[in-house]
């Protein structure tokens, strides 16, 4: 009795994997440092100089992309890069001049359809085809 060699379906599936992930040219966009979301509610920031000071403070911290303050409506809010800072560094700094509190959005009901798959499951395979992606070491910018 002769035994199988399951070699040419391992072989088929691993040229099926880098046919699935080669079919498209990469998106190089796609897979930038990931970018949180933080609010703070500040009491007493004065509109004028005292917010362009703190905005342009926030705005030199490693790790903040963006800024915005609204000194009327006591809020700043800010992009992080999360792997760099955290938004509880960034509300220890602001606390050395200003009285702070966490901004807790109001929750919003989700309504509409809502795919099955997590999405968690969704981003594994895009970044397993563009990791076995070649095509993106032959594009130049």
């Amino acid at each position: 009795m002769r035994r199988r060699s399951w070699g040419w379906l391992a072989t088929g599936g691993l040229g099926g994997l880098l046919l699935w992930a080669n079919w498209q040219e990469p998106n190089l966009h796609d897979y930038p440092m990931p970018v949180g979301v933080g609010a703070l509610q500040v009491s007493g920031v004065q509109p004028g100089a005292q917010a362009t000071a703190l905005q342009t403070q926030l705005a030199k911290l490693p790790g903040i992309t963006a800024c915005t303050i609204s000194a009327d409506a006591h809020a700043v809010a800010f992009t992080y890069h999360p792997d760099v800072v955290t938004p509880t560094q960034v509300r220890q700094i602001v606390a050395h001049s200003f009285r702070v509190r966490e901004y807790v959005a109001p929750p919003t009901p989700v309504v509409g359809p809502q795919c099955p798959v997590p999405q968690g499951y969704i981003t594994a395979l895009e970044r397993l085809r563009f990791a076995l992606n070649l095509r993106r070491f032959f594009i130049t910018i």
